[in-house]
């Protein structure tokens, strides 16, 4: 079996840095943590049935930070689409006003 030293994790670290990028390593690591920690949780649970019941009585804590990124790309990509749509509106008056005024010089009024 191969040695891994230290060069050679750094090298993966890099590579999977460009692959994934710093933010998805950054929730990778995040979620590893989380389950380790629950993990622990309910092996201590599991051995002292007496604090489950303790526990059940605590509201549960939900992750809201991915919430609050998707909702505020959302949010972002809703603002960019009804500012699309209002500049294609003004290109499309633009568009009539030239057309109308190109049929009145044709005619003559």
């Amino acid at each position: 079996m191969p040695n891994i030293g230290l060069p050679e994790l750094l090298i993966i670290l890099l590579v999977a840095l460009l692959l994934f990028g710093g933010s998805r390593l950054a929730g990778l690591g995040k979620g590893v943590g989380r389950s380790i920690r629950e993990f622990k949780e309910e092996v201590k649970s599991a051995e002292s049935p007496d604090q489950d019941k303790d526990k059940s009585s605590e509201p549960e804590v939900v992750e809201a930070e991915i919430v609050d990124e998707k909702a505020a790309d959302l949010e972002r990509r809703q603002r960019e689409l009804e500012a699309r749509e209002q500049a294609l509106k003004e290109a499309e008056l633009k568009a009539r006003e030239a057309a109308l005024n190109a049929r009145e010089a044709e005619t003559g009024n």
